[in-house]
């Protein structure tokens, strides 16, 4: 799953390089959360465009270039095989989804008016992260009285997450950047509530 995952990116993103595809295609699949707000109307005669309940998964498999699909796919490679020995190959699946799903809602929540085209994988990827920390720690806090030790971790996990994305988010215009962070972090909410039942739900008959 992780490498036909990572195939499919690295196909789609060679594709636009076609001369003239590169923006009919983003606009007709990026996520745009005025679309939902407002509906396709305020854009005018702007060409095909996706139906706007796809778009949270056709967005999540375009670039912003080469650049960009590259740092992606070699982070996704980077977590997505061990995740995937530990989760299996339907449980992976689910949670790369529900970190494409949830990461849209954030983005979308963070700014409803917005006509910015988001695309890329990293708030799925995001959520692969937040479990591959939580299967993999190097040190897993013990319990806080009654609070467990998985959710101290998992708490701990999200604080840092969200500081080092708000530092991304300013950071980055600077250096020219227009970074998603709160898909970035929505992703992430969702790798941290669904590792532990994807695990279980895995194993539940061992």
């Amino acid at each position: 799953m992780t490498k036909t995952i990572a195939a499919i990116n690295i196909a789609l993103a060679v594709l636009v390089l076609i001369p003239g595809l590169y923006a009919p295609v983003t606009v007709a699949g990026a996520l745009i959360p005025a679309r939902f707000t407002f509906g396709d109307g305020v854009f005018g005669d702007v060409g095909y465009m996706l139906p706007v309940w796809l778009t949270p998964f056709s967005s999540a498999f375009l670039h912003g270039g080469i650049l960009h699909v590259a740092l992606n796919m070699l982070m996704l490679l980077m977590v997505g095989a061990n995740l995937e020995r530990v989760l299996g190959s339907k449980s992976f699946a689910l949670l790369y989804g529900a970190g494409v799903v949830a990461s849209a809602a954030a983005q979308f929540a963070s700014d409803p008016q917005s006509v910015v085209p988001v695309v890329g994988a990293s708030g799925a990827i995001s959520a692969l992260f937040a479990a591959h920390m939580q299967l993999f720690p190097r040190n897993r806090p013990a319990d806080w009285g009654r609070v467990s030790g998985k959710l101290v971790h998992a708490l701990q996990l999200l604080v840092a997450w969200v500081a080092f994305n708000l530092m991304l988010g300013f950071v980055g215009p600077g250096i020219g950047v227009n970074i998603a962070i709160w898909a970035h972090i929505g992703g992430f909410v969702a790798g941290l509530a669904l590792t532990w039942p994807l695990l279980n739900w895995r194993y539940r008959n061992a």
